[in-house]
């Protein structure tokens, strides 16, 4: 459930730069590019994916004060309650982590690829969800297909989006922003 002057923010942006971080001096680099080419930019997701990619995210939220910094690859509660004591603006799963659902944690975007996955999202109360991995689970055609029938759901497609497709997916009616880590090639 995200509140809803994120979901405005991330659907005015359209794209959600999805930063996998390596060092963080590359990373800060990256970012001051992008966010000088790109001044519509506010929210941007972090990825745990390295053991430093916490520690690195930290150095970020810090440095660039103007931007809400989400988490992603929330894999567990754990990482969700580091992730928002450190003062993290919004968080992102792969999938389904059931005790963040149950307790329907606001800002937390949990993922899917299946019909029964969005059905079991939008029966606990979240109507945007993370379509991932998108061009491996049937990509904007997947989309296009349930639009009329699962019909409050708002998708963010990762996996596989980049700037030659991801217009496919962003000019949906069921979309609302696309999740991009190749931003800036």
């Amino acid at each position: 459930m995200l509140n809803k002057n994120l979901e405005i923010q991330l659907n005015k942006q359209q794209i959600l730069p999805i930063l996998n971080t390596t060092e963080l001096h590359d990373d800060i680099n990256r970012l001051e590019v992008l966010l000088s080419n790109n001044s519509n930019i506010k929210n941007i997701e972090i990825t745990l994916r390295q053991d430093n990619s916490f520690e690195i995210a930290k150095e970020l939220n810090k440095n660039f004060t103007n931007i809400n910094f989400g988490l992603g690859s929330i894999l567990s509660e754990r990482d969700y309650l580091k992730g928002k004591d450190a003062g993290f603006h919004f968080f992102v799963s792969p999938g389904i982590v059931t005790s963040l659902v149950k307790n329907k944690v606001t800002n937390y975007i949990p993922g899917g690829e299946t019909i029964s996955e969005f059905m079991y999202l939008l029966d606990n109360g979240y109507k945007n969800i993370k379509f991932f991995p998108a061009n491996l689970a049937g990509g904007h055609k997947k989309l296009v297909s349930i639009e009329n029938i699962l019909k409050e759901a708002c998708f963010i497609p990762t996996g596989g989006i980049n700037k030659k497709n991801y217009a496919d997916f962003i000019s949906l009616k069921n979309v609302l922003c696309v999740g991009m880590s190749k931003f800036d090639d």
